[in-house]
């Protein structure tokens, strides 16, 4: 592990302001992706990161995921092991920005918190990664292979970002990853998986005066959400029990009608649809899972004589991922937990799924999560980062780094 002499004078180098100014100026930058809106993207935000990992000296390659869409990744260092620090630059709606208690794109500073969309989730810890790369890089810390700041792109949507990362020479190369998702900086070593399902129904068009002449195919979506509870606990069962994973949850998020055409109070739809977000424990196989969704289907149709049910999913199953507390980079990161925090680190388990989870399926990299932020925070309204924990962050992500790519 990394001398404390080095270290000490690393460390030194993580400016509070600096970093304080950072996380403001990404929150300040909206980054929330509208499939209506061809520059509501994260390009913006991307060009920042790129403009300041090159003034910091680091070498950078912005990589076209998609239109307006693209990955910045900055690496210090040459040769091998290659750590990634990896975090995301598209945020999710602000929602009403009347219901915020400051603006929600501000990036106001009060009360020793940061706030603003996407400041936990995870702007922040994005931050706090890019400090650390400036710190190592001014002073002079001696290390053995590279560093990588992975800013991608579309984590909140189907991970093309890391999906296309993984498909690159750098993305090949990485050998252990830090996702820094905000999890409290607790030492994540699992995640949830997750599919989400759309499940239609199908039904016949009628006069909303004579509903006995059609088959409203919202009686099979009212008979979805009444199965829900029933396929949690199916999955329950499958599952093992983990001292850091929540069970598997079924979360009904998206509810539409009617599939084809506008919306018309006198209209029975004919067809209607309901996406479930479904996080999955260690357990249940892919197929099993599929079974289970299967059943569901059979289970709705039958409440609801006329009706057609079937589901798809909107991207491909995602299953839970864990890293043994022995891997390398485990150890790596508890052990800078310790030096900087003076106590051992709380382990915990990630309650959703990250970018992580498609570079441990796809490339097989170890990943730990370790990041500011309250893990509960994500998505609601007056999200926000403490300052204490973002600087903290900073200096875990110098001394992990120090101690995987020992010199």
């Amino acid at each position: 592990m990394a001398s404390a002499s080095r270290l000490d004078a690393a460390l030194a180098r993580v400016d509070e302001a600096e970093l304080v100014a950072l996380t403001r100026d990404l929150v300040r930058i909206p980054s929330v992706v509208r499939p209506d809106d061809p520059d509501a993207t994260e390009a913006r935000v991307a060009a920042y990161v790129a403009r300041w990992l090159r003034r910091e000296g680091l070498a950078v390659e912005v990589q076209p995921v998609a239109p307006g869409r693209p990955n910045v990744v900055g690496v210090l260092g040459t040769g091998r092991p290659v750590l990634l620090l990896e975090g995301h630059t598209d945020v999710v709606t602000e929602g009403d920005p009347a219901a915020w208690r400051y603006p929600p794109f501000g990036g106001v500073l009060a009360r020793g918190r940061i706030w603003g969309r996407g400041a936990a989730d995870m702007k922040g810890g994005l931050a706090a990664a890019m400090i650390a790369a400036a710190a190592l890089r001014r002073s002079g810390a001696p290390l053995r292979g590279r560093l990588v700041i992975g800013a991608l792109v579309d984590e909140e949507g189907a991970m093309r970002g890391a999906r296309h990362f993984c498909r690159t020479p750098i993305g090949r190369a990485v050998d252990a990853a830090i996702v820094c998702e905000p999890e409290q900086n607790e030492l994540c070593l699992e995640q949830r998986g997750v599919v989400w399902a759309r499940v239609r129904v199908r039904g016949r068009m009628a006069h909303g005066a004579m509903p006995e002449a059609g088959r409203n195919a919202l009686a099979g979506v009212a008979a979805v959400l009444a199965e829900a509870p029933r396929l949690a606990r199916r999955l329950r069962r499958l599952s093992r029990r983990s001292r850091h994973l929540a069970p598997p949850t079924v979360t009904p998020t998206v509810v539409r009608a009617p599939l084809h055409g506008p919306p018309q109070p006198n209209v029975v739809p004919g067809g209607a649809e309901v996406v479930l977000d479904v996080r999955l424990a260690p357990g249940p196989s892919a197929a099993a899972v599929r079974r289970e969704l299967d059943r569901l289907c059979r289970r709705a149709a039958r409440r609801c004589a006329g009706l057609a049910v079937a589901w798809e999913p909107l991207d491909d199953l995602r299953p839970p991922v864990r890293t043994p507390r022995t891997a390398r980079i485990a150890r790596a990161v508890a052990a800078a937990i310790r030096a900087v925090t003076g106590r051992a680190p709380r382990f915990g388990g990630v309650p959703g799924s990250t970018d992580g989870t498609i570079l441990h399926t796809l490339r097989g990299i170890p990943v730990v999560t370790c990041g500011p932020g309250r893990r509960t925070i994500p998505h609601q309204v007056d999200e926000y980062v403490e300052v204490r924990e973002l600087v903290e962050a900073a200096m875990i992500y110098v001394a992990s780094a120090m101690n995987f790519l020992e010199a």
